[in-house]
């Protein structure tokens, strides 16, 4: 028997041409773009019924490629009239390969084809724009996304068709000069993303704002080292202008990186009442307060969303300083089936440290930014200060987020933010007494654990000892009838004495586990010491 006569008699040749090129199109997808054996190739290589299936699918063949450069001419026959995707990656070497050079040019005139269009240079290319002459002579009438980016080198100089490409939706310009008043034409773009825009080339902030004003579709915003910067000797943020602030109501994903007080100047004109996800990158120039100038506008910003919104959903917040100079503050859904509809808020503000080493004092602010977020709505919150400094946020900061945490369940606190947050909560057990009858103004009614990390329980001395605070906090929650929470310790300083009389309070044994180790807090315990007798 034949091959050919074999192959008619395999299961999958008698399914119809149509739904075995919905399988081709399908691998094809599931493969990286710059394959160097694309699953188009392979399947007409197969058999002669594959073969004649995949030529005649136009719809195969639009992911063009480019190396070898024989295949352009191939893929871009074969897709006949079908909107083609065009992705390429262009390396020095290529710019001496003539060939290469031409299959671009070709595929480049099928402009009037091209739905998706992504160039990204290794280095600048002096030849650019005679490259991409087809998007002015002829209008790219499907163009729905395009993307430009030169990743080393000089910036490259490019004027987007925005003017002549009615259908597109989605932009991203990465290192590219352009004239900021070609944006105006763009009334339907939906997402929208700039990133490392040289100096001279970027918009003041009236053109961005009377930019985003006319985009009343806009879903997706970023703005990456992209802002007009304020002149390095300006060490505190300008008064406001008189401007309107713009409302992005369809906004969804908001990311803004720059110099702190470039990026705090434009966001007070911000209102994004239905923004889903923010992301904050900050960078003070001076190690000043400056960092906590941010704050304001920032927790302005999420307010807004959150005033706005009706919705109860659970999350996750925390704020961590894992540097010296950095501080990051996050919120995000507490489980995996709501990160569609969760909300995501991430700001890192970062400042460079001073050859003095001055301790980097940002409070008022951070207090203020936590209590911006819905803490009522969360079920989970973390505290991470890996720092041998002091913490930042003072306790009347703290003592506002505690009282907020109505509906937390787990706490977990790591470093030098456990002893502020243990502060807070026994002040907060205090201002409760004599007893309330309603458990609205109870202080974590629903905690059922709290983890503290790299903690020093003899640390620091006096009254606002960790071990003393904390046992008078559990004394005073069975006082007042609140649930006793689980303790777990991790690598913490803590006499035997000490941990038997936290075992008295808690209805779960405590067990620390790991080796003490307390980030530069403290002193090592001595376990024949009578520290914690005077705790007590």
């Amino acid at each position: 028997m034949s091959y050919h006569h074999h192959n008619t008699l395999v299961p999958i040749s008698r399914l119809p041409d149509s739904l075995l090129t919905d399988i081709f199109i399908l691998v094809r997808d599931i493969e990286p773009p710059d394959s160097s054996s694309p699953p188009c190739l392979h399947v007409s290589h197969v058999c002669r019924a594959w073969r004649n299936a995949a030529v005649h699918c136009s719809l195969l063949w639009t992911n063009i490629l480019f190396r070898p450069p024989e295949w352009t001419t191939v893929m871009l026959h074969r897709a006949r009239t079908a909107p083609l995707t065009v992705q390429v990656t262009i390396s020095s070497r290529d710019f001496a390969n003539g060939a290469f050079l031409d299959s671009l040019r070709l595929a480049f005139s099928h402009i009037r084809h091209i739905r998706y269009l992504s160039i990204s240079l290794s280095t600048a290319f002096s030849h650019l724009d005679d490259l991409l002459s087809p998007l002015k002579s002829n209008p790219p009438d499907i163009l729905e996304e395009l993307q430009l980016s030169c990743l080393h080198g000089r910036p490259i100089h490019f004027s987007p068709p925005f003017k002549i490409a009615p259908n597109l939706r989605r932009s991203e310009l990465i290192r590219c000069h352009t004239d900021w008043k070609l944006f105006y034409s763009i009334g339907n773009l939906t997402s929208l993303v700039l990133g490392d825009i040289p100096v001279s080339s970027r918009p003041s902030i009236d053109d961005i704002l009377s930019v985003l004003q006319s985009m009343n579709r806009l879903e997706k915003l970023v703005l990456i080292h992209a802002l007009p910067e304020l002149p390095p000797s300006v060490r505190t943020l300008p008064p406001p202008q008189d401007i309107v602030p713009v409302r992005l109501e369809y906004l969804l994903h908001f990311s803004l990186w720059g110099f702190v007080l470039d990026c705090a100047d434009i966001m007070r004109y911000f209102v994004m009442p239905r923004c889903r996800q923010v992301y904050l990158e900050t960078e003070a120039r001076w190690p000043l307060r400056e960092v906590a100038l941010a704050v304001s506008p920032f927790s302005s910003i999420i307010s807004s969303i959150f005033n706005e919104s009706n919705e109860q959903e659970m999350h996750v917040g925390s704020i961590e300083q894992l540097y010296d100079n950095e501080i990051i503050i996050k919120l995000f859904p507490a489980s995996s089936s709501s990160v569609g509809a969760g909300y995501t808020i991430h700001a890192s503000l970062t400042w460079r440290p001073s050859h003095r080493r001055d301790i980097m004092d940002t409070s008022p602010g951070f207090g203020s930014l936590l209590s911006a977020l819905p803490l009522s709505q969360i079920t989970q919150f973390c505290a991470t200060l890996d720092s041998k400094e002091d913490e930042h946020i003072d306790n009347a900061e703290w003592l506002r987020v505690v009282r907020r945490l109505s509906h937390v369940k787990t706490v977990r606190l790591s470093g030098g933010y456990t002893y502020g947050f243990v502060n807070a909560f026994h002040e907060a057990h205090v201002s409760l007494l004599p007893p309330s009858n309603g458990l609205y103004t109870a202080v974590l009614p629903d905690l059922v654990s709290l983890t503290i990390e790299h903690a020093h329980f003899s640390f620091p001395l006096g009254d606002n000892q960790l071990f003393s605070t904390l046992t008078r906090s559990l004394t005073l929650r069975q006082q007042l009838e609140l649930p006793v929470t689980k303790i777990d310790l991790v690598c913490c300083h803590i006499t035997p004495q000490q941990l038997a009389t936290l075992n008295c309070l808690t209805p779960n044994f405590v067990e620390p586990i790991g080796e003490p180790e307390t980030w530069g807090v403290g002193e090592l315990d001595d376990e024949s010491s009578d520290e914690d007798d005077d705790g007590d």
